[in-house]
């Protein structure tokens, strides 16, 4: 059996640690928190020169180690660079992508790996890469209603801070992973059925995949470990709220529901959202993108940042590790 290589493409806040987590009840699946290799390295990737030189992959793979051990992912995955540099064959930012994930799955006695890194969908084309004799990549696309996933992030609030942002954000990355569904093969599904009927949404998915059935991922763990070390994934051991959508009625002033139904119009028709608006908004003469948006960001990120620095505290210390791996690289560079 080849190995499977799972990918979740989809926007942030949509469900995508839920069903990570319950692939990874798969007794042949290994879901480990997300890393986002791709994300974090791809701007200074080329600082590592050319990674077939082995001294280049191991020094990307000690990064990648750093990265993914530092206790907001936690992956206590004790090894040598350079053994997953020779044991996976590393040669190129994709090698290097599989065989830091491989080596953990063989760390937990598994071939078949789980990926929900963000953004996945503007790597499909180093992902594809590795489909070969060996590998079988598979793609899932998670979606959920824009409207709630604007809630989620106004409750959150890291990165985003106005529906308007958030909105154009899920809009523009439902665009492209549209587009590639155009010359690829996806397994669509919605955060709503997820949560509505997880049996039949899971089992859809797994024979997608072409693995068996496992019940155990048709629910979540209530001794799950993520859980107790990230605010952000305080739910995965809770059951699942079957009801947790349409929470935009009573979240969404009117206008900023016309605002997103409005930017988000032709991706809702598309995955088969209903409108509550005729999703007309105008920003006559553009005095809201102009005064009233800056302001509001301005106000909101003031107000949120209270929420980053006294809940994201291991965030903030992830940023600071990358940020001194940016450091190194970029003077070796020099040097």
């Amino acid at each position: 059996m080849k190995n499977k290589i799972i990918i979740i493409l989809a926007s942030e806040r949509s469900g995508t640690n839920l069903l990570r987590v319950l692939l990874g009840n798969h007794k042949d699946l290994h879901a480990p928190v997300a890393v986002h290799f791709f994300n974090t390295f791809k701007h200074i990737i080329e600082l590592y020169g050319d990674l077939k030189k082995k001294e280049n992959a191991v020094q990307l793979i000690s990064h990648f180690l750093l990265s993914a051990n530092h206790e907001y992912t936690n992956w206590e995955l004790a090894t040598d660079p350079q053994k997953i540099v020779e044991d996976f064959q590393v040669h190129s930012f994709a090698t290097a992508f599989d065989g830091i994930y491989k080596e953990l799955a063989k760390k937990n006695d598994l071939v078949h790996y789980v990926v929900k890194d963000n953004d996945m969908f503007n790597f499909t084309h180093l992902t594809n890469q590795l489909q070969d004799a060996e590998n079988e990549v598979y793609y899932i696309h998670l979606y959920r209603d824009p409207r709630d996933h604007v809630v989620s992030w106004m409750k959150t609030p890291l990165f985003l801070h106005t529906p308007y942002d958030t909105a154009v954000k899920w809009n523009n990355e439902q665009t492209k992973i549209w587009e590639l569904s155009m010359e690829m093969n996806f397994h669509k599904i919605s955060y709503e059925e997820l949560i509505g009927d997880t049996e039949t949404s899971m089992k859809k998915v797994l024979e997608f995949l072409g693995l068996e059935i496992d019940p155990d991922c048709y629910q979540t763990r209530s001794d799950n470990k993520e859980s107790q070390n990230n605010l952000m994934w305080k739910n995965l051991s809770k059951p699942i709220d079957k009801e947790n959508k349409k929470k935009y009625r009573s979240h969404l002033s009117k206008k900023d529901l016309k605002i997103v139904e409005t930017i988000c119009k032709e991706n809702m028709s598309r995955l088969g959202y209903e409108f509550d608006t005729r999703a007309a908004w105008k920003d006559y003469f553009g005095k809201y993108k102009k005064h009233t948006l800056p302001k509001l960001r301005a106000e909101n990120m003031e107000k949120n940042k209270g929420f980053f620095e006294d809940k994201m505290k291991h965030l903030t210390s992830k940023l600071e590790l990358l940020k001194s791996i940016e450091d190194e690289i970029k003077a070796k560079a020099r040097n």
